[in-house]
């Protein structure tokens, strides 16, 4: 199998919700690298592959501020590899108008284990910023307790703000 096929499979990974995050970005780029390509390579596959599913788009964000993908209304998060997150099963923190759902994929790689609480049953939000991540605990009231853990702390404050502005309506 060739090294270009092989990225191709990557891409199509890490753009399976829809697009491809800063932080997926990041990691392709890394992994480009890795193989040979040079950025203005890795950014042509990364378009050539999105288009050929046409699903899906390419979001190039060069800052690693906050990785978070806009449709109806959806903010995705995922743990930064950067801040000693796991880059096979990162932590994912979704918000969309309605609920707050956790995702990390289990220990055996095979399936997703997940969470979702009603932004109405959100009692508390705590951010816990350490020297390599921040964790996001959500409580709530009956329905769990969602741990999020090495995201950046801009990430953290973001999903902060918005199941505040969320709760508020």
């Amino acid at each position: 199998m060739s090294k270009e096929k092989i990225f191709k499979e990557l891409i199509a990974e890490m753009a399976k919700n829809g697009k491809v995050s800063s932080s997926g970005y990041e990691i392709l780029l890394e992994k480009g690298k890795d193989l040979g390509f040079e950025k203005y390579t890795v950014d042509l596959l990364i378009k050539l592959e999105l288009a050929e599913s046409s699903e899906c788009s390419f979001e190039d964000k060069n800052s690693n501020d906050i990785s978070e993908h806009v449709a109806n209304g959806e903010h995705i998060f995922k743990s930064a590899i950067t801040r000693g997150g796991d880059v096979l099963t990162p932590d994912i923190i979704i918000v969309n108008e309605n609920a707050v759902t956790y995702k990390k994929r289990n220990k055996y790689l095979i399936n997703v284990d997940s969470i979702t609480i009603p932004i109405s049953k959100i009692s508390s939000i705590e951010i816990d910023s350490g020297l390599w991540g921040t964790d996001i605990i959500i409580k709530s009231y009956g329905e769990g307790v969602i741990v999020g853990k090495k995201f950046t702390k801009s990430d953290a404050k973001e999903i902060k703000r918005l199941i505040q502005e969320r709760q508020k309506r």
